[in-house]
């Protein structure tokens, strides 16, 4: 995983937006959807930044958007994912084999602690 992907969560709801331009966000211009991925330098770039990476960098190879499998989970989308949905400030970090269930630290506190002390079917993954 590239260690500075970006992508961007709406505040107030559950919609992830696409990967973002790194060279547009570096100068403060947030928000540039993303076209290409280079894998030697580990950055998304929009369709105007890969023209400028193309001529600087020309041994790089870009990947475009129809071959957007090979690019990387970015790294907000992945925390994204793992934050538990009812306890905003915890990641799913255990698995309740019992309820077949995701849990956070804290749900395993308010719901499954009887489960844990009694059957021991928590799994941390």
């Amino acid at each position: 995983m590239a260690a500075s992907s970006q992508s961007s969560v709406d505040q107030g709801s559950n919609e992830v937006k696409d990967y973002i331009c790194n060279a547009c966000e570096d100068q403060n211009t947030v928000g540039t959807t993303a076209d290409f991925y280079c894998k030697q330098c580990e950055q998304f770039y929009c369709g105007n930044c890969i023209h400028l990476h193309g001529k600087l960098l020309a041994k790089h190879n870009s990947i475009g958007r129809v071959d957007i499998d090979k690019w990387p989970v970015s790294k907000k989308v992945v925390d994204f994912l793992q934050t538990c949905d009812v306890h905003k400030e915890h990641k799913i970090d255990q698995f309740c084999n019992l309820h077949k269930q995701l849990c956070c630290p804290q749900c395993v506190s308010d719901q499954h602690r009887y489960v844990l002390f009694s059957c021991l079917v928590i799994i941390t993954i």
